[in-house]
């Protein structure tokens, strides 16, 4: 059977030569040792640039999404050179593109509002709770619990946006004793995992626990969000179930 990456790297390279002025794809990483790849690997490709105009990865989501059905999670990593984009595909396919310029990038510098913090941050949320899922399936169970964890963290990194917003200030020297709910799964010994029987289920636990409360979050704070979490579970089965992990 071809592996899906083999198929994901022609369909990928067709569209992304003609969305970008580009000069070069090339295959990177694992997909160059095709013995040593399975389900769980990604698609790593470096883009040669042909000028320097900084990409629109808003632009650049929402076409992929439209031609692949559907973008679950997406990361961007910016750097002076070179741009980084880290996404998943609805259907568990996931790349990791390097997008090099032919000399320093021109950007264009701007008011980053609150909205699109979020949205930043609720994007890197699912594309991280992708990973817990690979890590999961590789049985590396330590990172997978960091990952998870993390997950935690950039709810509460929301909550606390929000409140700046309410409070229109950054520096709080009081809080307001503010209800924390994604560390309910952490405080409760049964939810925590003591009545489960092994590390992928506590894991698991605070993953879904984690996703839907970014989903009540989310649907609070963006505008035409789509409910994210039961799509995991889908991954879930589809990553893990089928390949007995």
């Amino acid at each position: 059977m071809i592996p899906w990456q083999t198929i994901a790297v022609d369909k990928f390279s067709n569209f992304i030569g003609n969305f970008l002025p580009l000069s070069e794809i090339s295959v990177i990483g694992s997909c160059l040792e095709p013995n040593s790849i399975d389900i769980f690997s990604d698609v790593d490709l470096k883009i040669l640039l042909s000028d320097n105009s900084a990409i629109n990865f808003n632009k650049l989501i929402k076409a992929i999404s439209q031609q692949f059905d559907g973008v679950f999670g997406y990361e961007v990593h910016n750097n002076c050179n070179n741009d980084v984009l880290r996404f998943c595909l609805n259907n568990g396919w996931r790349f990791d593109l390097t997008f090099v310029y032919s000399m320093p990038k021109v950007s264009v510098e701007a008011e980053i509002l609150l909205s699109a913090k979020i949205d930043s941050i609720v994007n890197q949320f699912w594309f991280i709770a992708s990973m817990v899922l690979v890590k999961l399936g590789r049985n590396d169970f330590l990172t997978a619990a960091h990952l998870a964890l993390e997950l935690c963290q950039l709810n509460i990194v929301v909550q606390m946006l929000i409140r700046d917003d309410e409070k229109k200030s950054n520096i709080h020297r009081f809080g307001d004793s503010e209800h924390v709910p994604v560390l309910h799964p952490l405080t409760s010994s049964k939810r925590c995992g003591e009545f489960l029987e092994n590390e992928k289920d506590k894991i698991l636990g605070i993953l879904f626990h984690a996703a839907e409360h970014m989903d009540k979050i989310s649907l609070q704070t963006i505008k035409n969000y789509t409910i994210r979490s039961e799509h995991l579970k889908t991954l879930n089965h589809l990553l893990l179930h089928n390949t007995g992990g």
